[in-house]
């Protein structure tokens, strides 16, 4: 065997190098299908994952957030005796006024404010919906459809009153046009 010579490493070298630009320019396009056909589909799943998670992490942040907002009012109309929408004292169970005289009804569900008086139920507590403050938007929304007018009323006067949502206050009125 003999030694290579200078000129034969840097052809071999050179040709070898020419050799694989030429193999890549025609196999990459190739190459690239193949990885992009085997990985677009694992992708695709986990960019739904990922949004379904994020989706779903919103969700409950905005359920815990709306749950803790509405503690806190409550609070704060307990310990000072205001309402949420007006700096005006909320009224209490036990004041005997002409409106709410011989009602049966809790005077907190049919003014939409909140009672002043502690360990009374709150207005909330009267909706039409079950665990209404717990819920979000959209699961409130997802009910308006099975209420008649004086639940979708009772609703709107809540709303308006203490969270003031647009999307709900949209909803119950596109409910009662329909009637």
């Amino acid at each position: 065997m003999t030694k290579p010579t200078f000129t034969e490493i840097i052809e071999t070298g050179l040709f070898t190098i020419a050799g694989v630009v030429v193999e890549l320019q025609e196999s990459l396009p190739k190459i690239v299908a193949k990885g992009k056909s085997s990985l677009e589909p694992k992708l695709g799943v986990a960019k739904f994952m990922g949004q379904f998670a994020v989706t779903h992490l919103e969700n409950e942040f905005q359920k815990r957030t709306d749950s803790t907002l509405d503690q806190v009012w409550d609070l704060v109309s307990n310990l000072f005796g205001f309402s949420r929408d007006q700096n005006e004292p909320a009224r209490s169970e036990s004041v005997n006024t002409p409106s709410n005289q011989g009602s049966t009804s809790p005077p907190a569900a049919a003014s939409g404010t909140r009672t002043a008086a502690k360990g009374k139920a709150s207005d909330a507590d009267y909706l039409p919906i079950s665990g209404y403050r717990t819920l979000s938007a959209q699961q409130i929304i997802a009910r308006i459809d099975s209420l008649n007018q004086s639940e979708l009323a009772a609703i709107a006067e809540y709303e308006s009153v203490h969270r003031n949502r647009a999307s709900i206050l949209r909803s119950v009125e596109a409910k009662r046009d329909k009637h």
